[in-house]
């Protein structure tokens, strides 16, 4: 469901967005995720590994640094040839 902001943008209720968006956003909004951001809404990952090593890569991908708190994180390239030296 839609809802309008003070300042008139149209938003999506945060109740519609599967778990691994509302992941995503607080990621945008804080600049990070933590490991216990990511066990919030994916409270026992080890059932289903392929899954969170889907969440991992999709962190990366996004730029969205991830750890343990915001002095540890995995910090994503900013530049792709940076890359170049996992091979």
């Amino acid at each position: 469901m839609m809802k309008t902001t003070q300042d008139g943008r149209q938003q999506i209720d945060s109740q519609d967005l599967s778990p691994l968006a509302k992941l995503f956003q607080l990621g945008r909004d804080q600049s990070y995720v933590t490991y216990a951001d990511i066990l919030r809404y994916f409270p026992m990952p080890e059932t289903d590994l392929e899954q969170l090593d889907l969440i991992f890569s999709a962190l990366l991908c996004a730029g969205i640094p991830y750890g343990e708190d915001a002095d540890h994180l995995c910090c994503p390239f900013s530049d792709p040839k940076d890359t170049d030296e996992w091979y």
